[in-house]
């Protein structure tokens, strides 16, 4: 593809297609959703629906099983590089509840406002009691231990909600 004959782009464009295709069907579905993942994955957008339907088609390939069991079964080897669904799940919580929010109507602000998105799990609310109710019927759990501190059932990852009142 980079040459700079058009005949030969041209051609690499007509053949790669068949070749990679070819090998692709020579590909169990725990290798293909390692593949998927690895290569295709880590190039979305984490917030493009894309990524949801690539998450999900990896899921579907692996079987919903632990993806580091299909890579010792069959062999491949984990990157140094983190994979983009271990990217994707350090703030899957946070996109849970502030969507939660946006539905109910409910302001918030995820503290401290940073250039990471996901390095922080501070929300501040009006109400907390309001946004507590809000959270838990989406799916969020309480714990004994902070009236303010809330759980994802769907991660097991931690939030915290704060109320501040103008």
């Amino acid at each position: 593809m980079g040459s700079k004959n058009p005949a030969e782009r041209l051609a690499a464009t007509l053949l790669i297609p068949g070749v990679l295709s070819k090998r692709l069907r020579l590909l169990g579905d725990p290798q293909l959703a390692q593949l998927l993942d690895d290569e295709v994955g880590a190039q979305l957008n984490l917030l493009a629906p894309e990524s949801t339907i690539c998450l999900a088609v990896v899921g579907r390939l692996r079987g919903h099983e632990n993806g580091s069991l299909e890579r010792k079964r069959f062999g491949v080897r984990r990157r140094a590089r983190r994979s983009w669904t271990a990217v994707r799940d350090e703030g899957v919580h946070l996109l849970h509840a502030e969507a939660a929010l946006y539905r109910a109507r409910i302001p918030h602000l995820l503290l401290p406002f940073q250039r990471d998105k996901f390095a922080s799990n501070m929300f501040m609310v009006p109400y907390v009691v309001e946004a507590r109710h809000c959270l838990c019927g989406a799916g969020f759990r309480e714990t004994p231990c902070s009236p303010s501190l809330l759980i994802d059932g769907e991660t097991g990852r931690p939030i915290r909600i704060v109320e501040h009142r103008n």
